[in-house]
């Protein structure tokens, strides 16, 4: 089953739960997701969605220093993001309730089994 476009509206509600575990880097974070089935574009494409999330004020960066000499960003979801996250928790999950009743009240017998 093709789910881009079903998650494509709740990626960025993704991204900032994993961030609210602890903090992380791009690559790490698109690993996290496929780990979930959430499968990317491309290596490029979670920046878009970080980018989003830090002129949103819902995370902050900073740059470390690798043992290979490479400067890595880290983002760390701030109380507003945490804020934004459980707002969209909650609808998310008052839509999957939604859905779901309507689903069980629509179809008989064993379609739903």
């Amino acid at each position: 089953m093709d789910r881009t476009s079903l998650i494509k509206g709740h990626l960025e509600m993704c991204v900032l739960s994993i961030l609210s575990k602890e903090k992380s880097y791009g690559y790490e974070i698109m690993k996290e997701l496929e780990e979930h089935n959430i499968k990317l574009k491309g290596v490029g494409s979670i920046y878009p969605i970080l980018t989003k999330l830090k002129d949103q004020e819902w995370v902050n960066t900073y740059r470390e220093m690798t043992e290979s000499g490479k400067v890595r960003v880290y983002y760390e979801i701030n109380e507003k993001g945490k804020m934004y996250l459980h707002k969209k928790i909650t609808e998310w999950l008052e839509l999957q309730k939604d859905i779901k009743s309507l689903l069980q009240n629509g179809l008989k017998g064993d379609l739903l089994e």
